[in-house]
């Protein structure tokens, strides 16, 4: 599953490079605020191993992050902190 985030990450890079060199497309900034949101989750779920915290990957949390983008981790985060 890490190599499955890794590979995503190496697609938003390339698809921040994209936008960054010319004019970018709604297609272009939907797909980047998805990707940051799926893989800001992965990258914060792995800071949280850390310290002995975990969220659980899973459809659904996908699903959200990728609808909300990198603050949908942040709130994700707190309501697993809260039991939630």
């Amino acid at each position: 599953m890490t190599f499955v985030f890794l590979g995503l990450f190496v697609v938003l890079l390339a698809l921040i490079l994209r936008s960054s060199l010319g004019q970018p497309r709604i297609f272009l900034k939907v797909s980047i605020h998805i990707l940051g949101g799926i893989v800001g989750l992965w990258l914060f779920n792995l800071l949280l191993t850390v310290i002995g915290l975990d969220i659980p990957i899973n459809l659904f949390t996908i699903l959200l992050v990728g609808l909300l983008g990198f603050p949908g981790v942040l709130a994700l985060s707190v309501l697993q902190l809260f039991g939630i």
